[in-house]
């Protein structure tokens, strides 16, 4: 398969359209997370098929995704989406890492988040080092953490990443008494508030994720996040994995580029299209 070359803020504008088409487009009438991450998904694999791209550091580096979804109901152990990042430098030996995201909308009317459930992200924080709340937004996001220093495409950016510790504080801070609640109660959070701890998902994804950053090298969980925790599913129910598995693999300089994951396929399938009848 031959290699596209693209720049670095080629590849970053790239990204903010994706999230900002994708968004825009389900807004108001499929406002739904779910619909929201399959069609995003679907795009990046199509942009992240192969490329090299230049600027990001002193070495060009390879890039490629596959999307998967988990066959089955997925428990809320952790997030919706779950990343599995190989990092191959050159001249040394290739290393994985995980994480994931759980993904929320913005309520049309309150301007809030109203979906967060302080035990839900509790879990979550418990199973991973560095998870994320991703925001979606059909209004621009403009409050970032510091946003002076990202590129001025951001300037319309639709989707943003705050570690979720940081959301959990928020909503110990409103409701001192949410762990003795149900684990279904909702504490909802106003979208400004968050924002300022924020970045965007594209910095987050090519600045943080492609250099090897924010993950969990947990073999034990590694493993898990494939899939292979749970081979026999004749009386599960629900599975304690993430709906939806974006494995990236990342090449330094004239390192060889590998694909070869090893997911459990008997529970993931590729994404090979957006549209809500493939699934």
């Amino acid at each position: 398969m031959s290699i596209l070359r693209m720049s670095l803020m080629t590849v970053y504008s790239h990204l903010e359209n994706i999230f900002r088409q994708q968004i825009l487009d389900s807004y108001p009438v499929d406002w739904k997370e779910d619909y929201i991450t399959r069609k995003i998904l679907f795009e990046y694999r199509k942009l992240f098929r192969n490329i090299e791209i230049n600027g990001l550091s002193s070495l060009p580096i390879k890039v490629n995704s596959i999307a998967y979804k988990l066959d089955g109901k997925a428990e809320t152990e952790f997030g919706d989406i779950g990343f599995l990042i190989r990092i191959t430098p050159r001249n040394g030996s290739c290393f994985e890492g995980v994480t994931s995201l759980e993904a929320k909308k913005i309520h049309k009317a309150t301007r809030k988040f109203q979906e967060i459930k302080g035990k839900q992200l509790n879990r979550i924080s418990s199973n991973l080092t560095y998870p994320m709340l991703l925001m979606y937004d059909f209004h621009p996001i403009k409050k970032f953490h510091d946003y002076s220093f990202f590129p001025s495409i951001s300037k319309a950016n639709h989707a943003a990443v705050v570690p979720i510790d940081i959301v959990e504080l928020f909503v110990k801070d409103k409701d001192p008494e949410y762990s003795k609640k149900d684990p279904h109660h909702k504490t909802p959070l106003d979208g400004e508030s968050i924002y300022q701890f924020s970045v965007p998902l594209a910095y987050q994804i090519l600045f943080r994720y492609f250099r090897g950053l924010d993950l969990d090298f947990n073999p034990k969980l590694i493993r898990s996040i494939k899939g292979w925790e749970f081979e026999d599913l004749s009386n599960v129910q629900e599975i304690s994995l993430p709906q939806y598995l974006l494995v990236i693999s990342v090449s330094y300089g004239d390192s060889d580029l590998s694909m070869d994951f090893d997911i459990n396929t008997s529970m993931f399938s590729e994404i090979m299209s957006s549209e809500p009848e493939y699934f």
